[in-house]
């Protein structure tokens, strides 16, 4: 058994579908599926009207090539809906039935199964996906099945996983179904040393352990969601990364390469201090001495925590980096004096075995992440 997650990046043109046969290379598979590309947008800055739906119908009978009443159905299922939750994964819902009903007419041997079908349920505090091994009997036979991805059950109620959501589903299921590994078809092939926008000629990364991607994807990069690191740790199952049409790849597992370092930042971050009622739950990092403490938090969130503190103190427009991997003390030492040597503010949070955690301002970031990447990667080659 293998599965693969199809990204929503992938389904942008009436070619889109013809690009997921030749992975079809065995009748033994689990598809993971994301919206199109552009269609959770459409859900969430419009009111759901006729018109709407129809677009959404019209798209994605665009990347079928054909018209169809089921799923046409499927689409205009929401309505009437007030649902948040259910109306924002309505795309993934959609674009499974699609991909189906497209194969089906290829001649391939297909069936959709949906999260509250298979009870692809999250535990009872709404945060992890439960590994439930009864799932398993749901995908007995030797043929394709098609799981939309972002969502799954808690209390009987449809609830979204989060950016990157499908990633999540898709190692879950892999766990749960002892996959021999799970790929990630995304708009990029690989992992690189750098975000690539703000950072010039970074590396690909080819090897990766779990332990290093978990850090870097908790700390903001956005090749794979945090959380689906590790039902695929919890049984060894590598983790590829792949562009669909891309040469190259990134492996997640349990090897590293040599010398692999990687930069991973968040951008627009809060840093709160001040006297704790009560430890906040949606922070970033934090760091408490007695009753006192310094909360790293996203910008949107800080309503949420506000009430925890007695008093608090405020500083806006801040960034996390986290540098990961093969890093030794004299690494660690030549960034912080190229740092200081620059006249950047920055602090450093966390000097780990092998990860820093800094601190900066936000109008630094691109110079202080090229500064770092200058500094690791001052040579030519690929990781």
């Amino acid at each position: 058994m293998k599965v693969i997650k199809l990204g929503g990046s992938i389904f942008k043109d009436k070619d889109s579908f013809f690009k997921v046969l030749p992975l079809l290379d065995q009748d033994n598979l689990v598809i993971v599926v994301s919206a199109p590309y552009g269609v959770t947008d459409l859900l969430l800055n419009n009111q759901i009207n006729k018109e709407l739906l129809e677009n959404i119908y019209q798209r994605l009978s665009s990347l079928t090539g054909f018209e169809s009443e089921e799923l046409k159905e499927r689409v205009y299922e929401i309505l009437n809906e007030t649902d948040y939750e259910k109306i924002i994964s309505h795309g993934e819902r959609c674009n499974s039935l699609a991909l189906k009903l497209f194969l089906e007419k290829k001649g391939f041997n297909v069936e959709e199964k949906l999260p509250e079908e298979i009870e692809l349920n999250l535990t009872k505090n709404g945060k992890k996906l439960e590994l439930k091994r009864s799932i398993k009997s749901y995908f007995k036979e030797k043929k394709i099945y098609i799981v939309p991805g972002f969502y799954a059950i808690h209390n009987g109620k449809i609830k979204t996983l989060g950016r990157g959501g499908s990633d999540y589903t898709a190692t879950t299921l892999a766990n749960i179904l002892d996959a021999e590994n799970v790929t990630l078809y995304k708009d990029v092939s690989q992992l690189f040393t750098c975000d690539p926008k703000l950072v010039k000629n970074p590396f690909p990364i080819t090897k990766i352990s779990y332990e290093i991607a978990e850090l870097l994807a908790y700390f903001g990069a956005k090749i794979i969601q945090y959380k689906a690191i590790a039902p695929a740790k919890s049984k060894n199952i590598p983790i590829i990364i792949k562009g669909i049409d891309k040469s190259g790849s990134t492996i997640i597992g349990n090897e590293t390469n040599v010398g692999v370092l990687s930069i991973s930042f968040l951008e627009d971050l809060l840093f709160v201090n001040g006297k704790l009622k009560k430890i906040p739950k949606n922070a970033k990092y934090m760091d408490i001495f007695q009753n006192n403490a310094n909360v790293i938090i996203e910008k949107d969130k800080f309503e949420s925590i506000k009430d925890n503190f007695s008093s608090i103190s405020i500083k806006e427009n801040l960034s996390l980096i986290l540098v990961g991997g093969d890093l030794d003390i004299g690494k660690k030492l030549l960034i912080l004096n190229s740092l200081y040597f620059h006249n950047f503010n920055f602090w450093l949070l966390k000097d780990g075995k092998n990860f820093l955690i800094l601190l900066v301002e936000n109008k630094n970031l691109k110079n202080i992440l090229n500064v770092i990447h200058n500094i690791l990667f001052a040579r030519e080659g690929v990781i």
